[in-house]
């Protein structure tokens, strides 16, 4: 006969209590484990470096190089970091010129390369990069080199334009002690590149708008209004087009800000004027909407700073061509799409090229690479001589002089802004 075990009711309940008071212990922990878990709010404070395995970082990160490769300076412009042998402006060809910049993901062995041309937008595209800490190696005489300082900083960090509703911050850093928190310690200044992926705060914005007329101009104290006639006027119709663009890069998921109100007369220089206000919001990309007094000027044109490759306004000509829409028949050099144009440099009494850029809405807004703030009257702006650049486009959407050419912006204001948008999105990468 099969015996039949009694279980004693007070043992039972024992049993009982015991095993619900570890499921509550169970709940409580994961309660808290979740409600105690790092928000999208708290990672705004944290680097990709809070996240990383330290025992593999250690291992992972070289501390010192047979072959090294100094530099001397950097600037940014737009979303671009370019890096330079020597101080930025005092010769007419660097040496980093033509070499390419190899980026080394420390923690997943992945090659980024970029090439220098140059150009103020031809280095290190930051906003292509994946989260994640980077080595920068060059190349001298076919032979990869480590880059250093030899002055050890951290710049201020770069905050890439919106991405699926989120950006990356940058940090660009030479410093042997840069990882001592890390008990990593290096032969010298090498230089890395942290990036951290979180959403954007809503004080930095993406693009900026310039709907060029009612400008305050300083020396006289008067108010330019632009280019206006019986068949255009450049303050209403940059406003109007300004609010259609806006729109357009908004559903793109960018944040915009249009520089001036209605009836605002902000000029180009000092602590409110329109590059200030684009300064101010960290914008990455400052957008002029202008017209001209160019009879000749039968359909829009963009304006480059020569500093660039203009490859932004090159894009955005391939895809006006391709929606079938016309740009006017000009172009400064070969190497740009029909409808781009240099801006032109200024010359001294004696005849004499400068390095200083003719129009305020390319020159004052590309920071130090195209020498805001030291050209005569625009010391005003000479708060952002150092600052990081905002990548400028002036895009003349019509002459105020010629009827064919407000005809046809009028006819396709929706298409071109459109166009316009779509080519800023290919460029980026939006």
């Amino acid at each position: 006969m099969k015996k039949v075990r009694v279980v004693n009711k007070k043992n039972l309940s024992t049993m009982i209590v015991g095993v619900v008071t570890i499921a509550i212990a169970i709940v409580v922990v994961c309660v808290f484990l979740y409600v105690s878990r790092p928000t999208e709010i708290d990672k705004l404070s944290q680097s990709y470096l809070d996240t990383v395995d330290v025992e593999k970082l250690q291992k992972k990160v070289e501390t010192s190089f047979d072959g090294s490769y100094r530099l001397s300076d950097y600037l940014v412009y737009g979303e671009t970091l370019s890096l330079y042998k020597d101080e930025y402006g005092t010769k007419k060809m660097d040496k980093m010129q033509g070499n390419n910049i190899v980026l080394r993901n420390v923690m997943n062995d992945a090659i980024t390369s970029f090439t220098f041309n140059g150009k103020v937008d031809s280095g290190i595209d930051l906003g292509s990069l994946k989260e994640g800490i980077y080595e920068l190696y060059t190349y001298d005489h076919y032979e990869k080199e480590r880059i250093y300082f030899d002055d050890a900083f951290k710049a201020k960090t770069i905050t890439t334009m919106r991405r699926n509703k989120k950006v990356k911050d940058i940090t660009f850093v030479a410093d042997k002690e840069a990882l001592k928190e890390y008990d990593i310690h290096l032969k010298k200044n090498y230089t890395f590149i942290i990036v951290t992926k979180h959403i954007p705060k809503s004080n930095v914005y993406d693009v900026v708008i310039d709907p060029c007329g009612n400008a305050m101009n300083y020396i006289s104290n008067t108010v330019d209004y632009g280019a206006s006639t019986s068949i255009l006027d450049e303050p209403t119709s940059s406003m109007e087009f300004a609010k259609k663009l806006k729109k357009e890069l908004e559903e793109k998921g960018l944040k915009v800000k249009i520089l001036r109100k209605e009836n605002e007369t902000p000029g180009y220089y000092g602590a409110d004027g329109r590059p200030a206000r684009g300064y101010k919001a960290k914008a990455k990309l400052y957008i002029a909407l202008g017209a001209s007094y160019d009879e000749n000027v039968d359909a829009p044109y963009m304006m480059a700073s020569p500093y660039t490759n203009s490859g932004l306004a090159n894009t955005i000509s391939y895809y006006m061509d391709q929606s079938g829409l016309t740009l006017y028949a000009a172009r400064t050099n070969s190497t740009q799409e029909n409808g781009v144009l240099y801006d032109s440099f200024a010359e001294d009494e004696k005849g004499e090229v400068k390095k200083y850029e003719l129009y305020p809405q390319l020159r004052e807004t590309g920071g130090r690479a195209t020498y805001t703030g030291v050209y005569g009257d625009e010391m005003r702006n000479a708060k952002y001589k150092d600052a990081y650049g905002m990548y400028g486009l002036y895009f003349s959407y019509a002459s105020a002089m010629n009827s064919q050419s407000v005809a046809y912006f009028n006819d396709n204001t929706d298409a071109i802004a459109k166009t316009l948008v779509k080519g800023i999105v290919r460029y980026f990468e939006i």
